[in-house]
């Protein structure tokens, strides 16, 4: 059985996608939840940094866009969906 989650936000429980992409029409997850306690915080934001400052790398958990490597693009990520109040949607 195939699903594509990335062609509507309504695929997903709870609708809690976001547009990535506006031609062809593309929808993604929020990256950034890195201890799983169900909420982007500054928690979140202090692993990921700290993880980028001591040159992280490999198959780690505060590697968000999945590179291998924590910088800056990771602090990022996990700092604007901070911002944005980014939590799970549970049924």
């Amino acid at each position: 059985m195939s699903y594509d989650f990335s062609t509507a936000a309504a695929k997903a429980y709870g609708n809690n996608m976001i547009n990535v992409d506006a031609s062809p029409v593309r929808y993604a997850i929020y990256s950034g939840d890195v201890n799983n306690d169900g909420t982007v915080d500054l928690n979140d934001v202090i692993q990921t940094y700290n993880a980028a400052g001591s040159f992280a790398s490999g198959y780690v958990v505060t590697d968000l866009n999945g590179d291998n490597i924590v910088d800056l693009n990771d602090i990022l990520i996990a700092y604007n969906n901070s911002a944005g109040f980014v939590a799970v949607v549970r049924p």
